[in-house]
């Protein structure tokens, strides 16, 4: 019985042995790591550190070893804590931490889980800013080169690249995998979320990995940007005299066109409520009749429709159709916020910044703290007012380096700007009284059409009909 023992005893001490070297080869490996590590447990108790994290923090192990994250935090050894945040929401979170002995170091953490799903540690990787900067500036350099090597940038790429997403937030990839599970069938689809979050991307997205794409059109239709008494008419066509003024032959409709692809329709909440009849019978009954005609045209389009509004508010309101609602939302999707994806502020920016350096052949890049700015920025305007704003950087940058300075200088050109000086009214000059006020009538327009989220909502801020601002945009040429 003892001998027995003795071998188990044994036997305990050499598996002791191997994990404990597995463990020194395991620390050894994370301490040749140029970036930082720490690592917690599922409650923030910090398990390790390795040396990169101790030199760019100086910080020392006694000091943070074995104690939480919250408590490193209330003693202000630590000045924010990203593993506090991944243990609150579960996801992996970026912040800037500043740390008052140390360096200023950008900090990505993420969540592990085991096999069951529950969180059992967390991880932050911990880069020098400074290091940031180097990088940034030398794929500015290789991008330099590449814009001066290269005359065209090969069609394949695009094609290839037309159809990828950039997303590091756990709730967008769920969406884009189910996406990849509903593609390829025929069921409608409905994408709700705010104005400039990729609401359009998606619906391409979904085209483009569908079978349709090799039958039939992608067409999109904005309800909220053709006039209302237009709208059926571009719907649905109409025949040869429907009405006064009718082209010889008739006109085919956006629904015809469509037919066997992909029909999108944007700001359905704004589609007039008895046009919405015609559409729900379309979609049930696979045709529908051109204006002033009596032959049923097929109608076999996939159905994407999208809205920024509150659907089931408005159906409340007697505004949508309960029966359409119900019919359009078979597949919905709601694309969240940029303010609520921080992950990928950094991600979508880099992508942005490499699309307009290719296209107006600089070679600009962001400074770590411009990219510290645009981590703790809400983007109320989303991807479409970083993409517009990285634009914008580009193209006015003096140096290769965009600094946090000229980002704020352009968010507060972008709420304060006034395109028409008034206080140089009285000042002398050669235009004519009509050409200056055209030229007053054309700001008033660009500016109530960019702080609108659609032409509907423009149209009643400015106090004229809807069809009489599609008019004077065609006349401004906006």
């Amino acid at each position: 019985m003892e001998d027995k023992n003795l071998k188990l005893i044994k036997e305990l001490e050499k598996q002791i042995e191997y994990l404990t070297k597995q463990q020194y080869i395991h620390n050894e490996m994370l301490n040749k790591l140029e970036d930082g590590i720490y690592i917690t447990d599922s409650v923030g108790k910090t398990l390790f550190v390795n040396d990169a994290f101790l030199a760019l923090s100086g910080l020392s192990r006694d000091k943070i070893i074995g104690k939480t994250v919250y408590d490193l935090r209330r003693v202000n050894i630590l000045p924010n804590s990203c593993c506090s945040k991944v243990i609150e929401t579960k996801s992996t979170v970026f912040t800037i931490n500043n740390y008052s002995e140390g360096q200023k170091c950008l900090v990505s953490g993420s969540p592990i889980f085991d096999d069951e799903g529950n969180l059992i540690r967390t991880i932050a990787v911990i880069r020098d800013v400074s290091e940031l900067d180097k990088i940034m500036k030398n794929i500015a350099i290789k991008e330099d080169l590449t814009i001066k090597n290269s005359t065209y940038i090969k069609e394949a790429q695009n094609v290839e690249k037309e159809n990828q997403f950039i997303s590091n937030n756990e709730a967008v990839k769920d969406i884009y995998e189910k996406v990849d599970k509903v593609a390829s069938f025929d069921s409608t689809i409905l994408i709700l979320g705010e104005t400039g979050v990729g609401k359009d991307f998606l619906a391409s997205y979904i085209y483009n990995s569908s079978n349709k794409k090799r039958k039939g059109k992608f067409v999109k239709i904005n309800c909220g940007a053709v006039p209302e008494n237009l709208l059926e008419s571009e719907f649905f066509g109409y025949e040869e005299g429907a009405f006064s003024g009718a082209q010889k032959g008739g006109k085919k409709g956006l629904f015809e066109e469509a037919n066997n692809g992909v029909l999108f329709l944007d700001e359905i909440g704004d589609m007039p409520y008895a046009l919405q009849v015609k559409l729900l019978n379309a979609i049930n009954d696979k045709f529908f009749y051109r204006i002033g005609g009596v032959k049923p045209v097929e109608f076999n389009a996939r159905i994407i429709a999208a809205t920024n509004a509150e659907l089931k508010q408005l159906v409340e309101e007697k505004k949508f159709r309960n029966d359409l609602y119900y019919r359009l939302n078979v597949v919905n999707f709601v694309i969240p916020p940029l303010r609520h994806r921080k992950e990928d502020i950094i991600p979508l920016s880099q992508d942005f910044i490499e699309y307009y350096n290719n296209k107006y052949s600089k070679n600009t890049f962001f400074s770590a703290d411009c990219l510290e700015k645009f981590i703790a920025y809400d983007w109320p305007g989303n991807i479409r007012e970083m993409k517009n704003i990285i634009e914008r950087l580009v193209l006015i940058s003096d140096t290769p380096c965009i600094n946090k300075n000229l980002f704020k200088d352009q968010l507060i050109i972008g709420e304060n700007e006034m395109p028409y000086k008034y206080e140089n009214v009285y000042e002398t000059t050669t235009k004519s009284l009509k050409d200056r006020v055209e030229e007053f009538e054309k700001d008033e327009i660009l500016k109530t059409l960019a702080n609108s989220e659609t032409l509907k909502i423009a149209a009643a801020t400015l106090d004229i009909d809807i069809s009489t601002l599609v008019r004077k945009k065609q006349k401004y040429n906006i």
